[in-house]
């Protein structure tokens, strides 16, 4: 609402006309129409009062003094008291559905502690099955756990449909129905970014569906044509054979905010005893090819192979191959998708080669093998973690792996503490922190780094040392691992490792790399040639990737019922899983656990065991 109304200025001028603006809770006033504003008044902290002596004025006490106006008449003394009121009650009105938000927010807090509970509780406890039957006192704990959990989630449902019912009662309803319509909404955004994007994988002269490429690997590849032939997600694509891309086929808005609704839909009604994050938590890659990132700065291997009688050198680069990993997490908090258990991954890169496969499921572990023609990699990610509500810490636990080839120099070294803060509201970030160790077993050189936790003073900062075998300092280290790592003595710095340049609207992709961008890319060939159970092959991280939520979620809640029919269908045969392409032996070195590879997927020999690849998707 807008208009002239009288405004008291002092004795000598008195009422004079100002041109006042209603906007929301705000009252603006200018000398004359379209002027400048020359004041304005927050409504939700003002007073309206009414003068019975003088029918036609108005008073505004904004707490610090008092705005005299006077309508022209009464009529409009009325259409400006009811707009006014209007706005405050607005302003209330949504200060309630903030404090309701707030107040969902933090029942979500206690399921999600209650459920990484929940969760801790059964990782401790299916080991004991095997080898203990006195577990009363373990499941009387999960069975009151479970209870709790469920009378959050009850709660948080109640209130979710009194809330619903005041909406649905107002007049105007347009407060519920936006959040009714909140999710198709942005499936209309959605269709309309993928069809007016264009990427590298569609430039092409010609395009297959999936019903064609599945003539050619329907006899010899029966797993795999079964899987995709009828999936949904499959069925929505046409794939080409373009090599590369430059974005992800679905642009996802960087400053979209968690649906507080869709996660209750989520975990209303599901069985607690089988705790699943929502999917909008993920990012449209596994943890088998987040294992695949450590190689995007393999070009560090091979530039400390080359380096000749200088030992303390060769493990600065190898500390900078180790950090480098971090520099392409900035920004990247959502979770990648959990493996199936036999689930692989391959990925061939101008110089190397790499597998991985998830060999365990309790706890999950993925293990991963490099090779190249100056170095072999491998290590494994078995992670503790630690979950409060408001921040999730990472613990990796294991050791990573390097050999160059030229010196035959065995590099270890571990990963530090990640923790990704703010998970539920406010500005989520990842930090890297801790120390992590690197040391040679060939020459019995070492070198610590320590990642410094962020503070007003300082962010990505890290340093550190590298010492030949009788502890002389050799070289000091220094950098950001959102930049470069530098090693530095008396006489020269060198750069060691340097971050790779973003890809255009990275922020749009998850913050994908350029390499990562290529992890989940798909093409007619790959198809054809990878094995039944990588994971580039799943329909529910597929469909995800292109940004069709729900067919992602109901898809992975189908793979996982899968996966626990066949856990549950193995252990009445009393079967025990046995990875396919590692194998669990003692490293001799050290005396700890690690997983070979045991060179059998590169030569392509699943191919002629193809009948024992198991059927995950």
């Amino acid at each position: 609402m807008e208009g002239y109304l009288k405004k008291w200025t002092n004795l000598f001028s008195r009422w004079q006309d100002r041109y006042f603006i209603l906007n929301e809770d705000i009252l603006l006033y200018c000398d004359s129409q379209g002027g400048p504003i020359k004041g304005q008044v927050h409504l939700k902290v003002a007073a309206l009062i009414l003068v019975p002596e003088d029918p036609l004025r108005i008073i505004i006490n904004t707490g610090t003094t008092e705005i005299h106006l006077r309508a022209n008449n009464i009529n409009e003394k009325i259409d400006w008291i009811n707009a006014l009121k209007s706005a405050q009650d607005r302003c209330l009105s949504r200060q309630n559905e903030i404090k309701f938000e707030q107040k969902i927010q933090e029942l979500l807090t206690d399921v999600w502690q209650t459920g990484a509970i929940f969760d801790e509780t059964l990782s401790m406890l299916i080991p004991k099955l095997e080898k203990n039957s006195q577990i009363k006192e373990m499941a009387d704990r999960l069975e009151s756990i479970g209870k709790n959990l469920k009378t959050k989630i009850t709660l948080c449902a109640q209130i979710v449909e009194e809330e619903k019912q005041k909406l649905s009662n107002q007049e105007n309803g347009t407060v519920y129905e936006s959040f009714i319509h909140q999710n198709s909404a942005q499936s209309v955004i959605r269709d309309d970014l993928l069809n007016h994007q264009h990427f590298s994988t569609h430039i092409q002269s010609q395009l297959m569906s999936v019903s064609e490429i599945g003539l050619q690997i329907r006899d010899h590849q029966p797993t795999k044509y079964n899987n995709i032939i009828n999936n949904p997600a499959f069925q929505k694509i046409k794939f080409g054979n373009s090599p590369k891309r430059d974005r992800l086929p679905y642009k996802k808005d960087p400053n979209e905010k968690i649906n507080v609704w869709y996660l209750c839909k989520e975990l209303i009604g599901k069985d607690l005893g089988r705790f699943s994050v929502p999917i909008i938590l993920n990012e449209p890659l596994s943890m088998l090819q987040r294992l695949a990132e450590q190689m995007e700065y393999s070009e560090s291997l091979e530039e400390a192979d080359k380096i000749i009688g200088d030992s303390a050198l060769r493990m600065c680069y190898i500390m900078g191959f180790g950090v480098s990993p971090y520099s392409a997490n900035i920004g990247r908090t959502k979770k990648p998708f959990n493996p199936i258990l036999g689930e692989t991954y391959e990925i061939q890169t101008s110089n190397c080669r790499f597998i991985s496969e998830q060999v365990s499921h309790h706890p999950p572990i993925s293990a991963g093998y490099a090779e190249s023609k100056t170095f072999q990699f491998w290590a494994h990610t078995d992670v503790q973690t630690k979950f409060n509500g408001l921040c999730f810490q990472v613990n990796p636990v294991g050791l990573f792996n390097v050999i160059l080839k030229t010196s035959n120099d065995h590099y270890q070294f571990n990963r530090c503490t990640t923790k990704v803060q703010n998970i539920l509201w406010g500005q989520q970030y990842l930090d890297h922190m801790g120390q992590m160790k690197f040391v040679n077993l060939t020459t019995g050189d070492n070198g610590v780094l320590e990642l410094i936790e962020k503070s007003g003073k300082s962010e990505c900062e890290m340093r550190g040392y590298v010492k030949d075998k009788n502890g002389n300092e050799k070289y000091k280290l220094k950098g950001f691992w959102n930049d470069r790592l530098i090693a530095y003595d008396s006489q020269r710095e060198i750069v060691v490792w340097k971050r790779h340049q973003l890809p255009q609207d990275s922020d749009w992709y998850y913050n994908f790399t350029e390499f990562a961008m290529q992890l989940n890319h798909l093409t007619i060939e790959m198809i054809k040639e990878l094995p039944c159970t990588d994971c580039r092959l799943r329909p529910d991280q597929l469909a995800f990737e292109n940004g069709w939520v729900d067919l992602a979620s109901s898809e992975k809640h189908r793979l996982e019922e899968k996966q626990r029919a066949r856990r549950k269908a193995m252990a009445a045969a009393n079967q025990v899983h046995v990875p396919m392409f590692f194998e669990e032996i003692i490293e001799p070195k050290t005396n700890l656990k690690w997983y070979k590879y045991k060179g059998n997927y590169f030569q392509q020999q699943w191919k002629q065991v193809g009948q024992e690849l198991l059927d995950l998707f």
